[in-house]
């Protein structure tokens, strides 16, 4: 990995070469077009931020870079789009430039957080974040988990997270840790759950998504525990489910189990008994021929606690 010294060595060495470009353009008389010299700006104003970022040890979101200039980038698709250049043209990702997406998942629960630019420790169950933190962009320099936490709860689902929240889960059914990712879980949220597994690795974690092949796919995370509530058959049968909360699997649905299942195998990453596990369930999936919305079922803060505690 290269240091900061070495990429702020490249940065200048980029700038001095485009400047001796430009004066032998002009001693061959030749004219930039009104759509370079905007270019060439753009790509010096985030070598501008760039450089002192690597300086400071500071961090810049997307979206921060973009609302540094509007009038000149226009659109964040168009700071992107420079952004994308510049880590072409200096061979390096951009979260070595110490760029990083805008934050997406939240996290609520008993654990202290000691995130990248900035020095005190940040509470995640503080009265004033009583819907949970973003979880910062920039990585955490250190955790504290709290000895009582019990488990850490992923929920796809931002709307679950906060019903959970709302019915006061952590303190009833805790101490626990959780997260939402608001979907696909991003690089940020799965950073932290790598330092929550590196500072407590006994802990389990638990995921709680939707009963479709998506979200099978989704969690496919070594040491992950999938929260598999009810089978539709069980959930209608004991009535937290409705005939109208259930919809067939369509063919894309069952290529994408079918390929979730080669890729389990395949992988080196899966121990024995997770390998059988992830199988059964999307089997089953497939056999049933059916899937439901994690919304849909009635009281879901009792089934979900029951379920962790058969699993714990």
């Amino acid at each position: 990995m290269r240091d900061s010294v070495d990429v702020t060595t490249l940065l200048e060495k980029y700038t001095l070469n485009f400047l001796t470009s430009l004066l032998e353009n002009k001693k061959q008389k030749k004219v930039l077009s009104k759509g370079k010299i905007l270019e060439m700006a753009r790509l010096f104003c985030i070598i501008e931020i760039v450089s002192k970022n690597l300086k400071d040890n500071m961090h810049s979101t997307l979206r921060q870079i973009f609302y540094t200039n509007p009038q000149l980038f226009i659109s964040q698709k168009v700071s992107n789009v420079t952004i994308g250049k510049l880590t072409k043209i200096v061979k390096i990702p951009r979260e070595l430039l110490n760029i990083y997406n805008s934050p997406k998942g939240i996290i609520r629960g008993n654990v202290f957080l000691r995130e990248k630019n900035s020095s005190p420790w940040v509470d995640c169950m503080s009265i004033f974040e009583t819907r949970g933190h973003l979880i910062c962009p920039f990585g955490v320099s250190d955790i504290k988990i709290s000895p009582d936490v019990k488990y850490v709860l992923i929920v796809e689902k931002e709307t679950i997270f906060f019903r959970l929240l709302q019915s006061d889960f952590i303190s009833n059914y805790g101490p626990c840790i959780m997260i939402t990712a608001r979907g696909f879980p991003d690089l940020n949220t799965r950073q932290l759950l790598y330092e929550i597994r590196r500072c407590n690795a006994g802990l389990k974690i638990f995921c709680l998504t939707d009963y479709d092949a998506y979200d099978v796919d989704d969690v496919s995370i070594d040491n992950l525990c999938w929260l598999n509530l009810f089978p539709p058959e069980e959930g209608l049968q004991k009535k937290v489910l409705k005939d109208i909360d259930i919809s067939k699997l369509t063919l894309r649905d069952i290529r994408m189990l079918d390929n979730f299942c080669e890729t389990v195998k395949s992988s080196s990453k899966f121990r024995a008994s997770e390998i059988i596990a992830w199988t059964e369930y999307a089997n089953h999936m497939k056999t049933s021929g059916v899937k439901y919305e994690v919304d849909a079922i009635q009281d879901i803060e009792e089934h979900l606690s029951r379920r962790i505690g058969e699993l714990l």
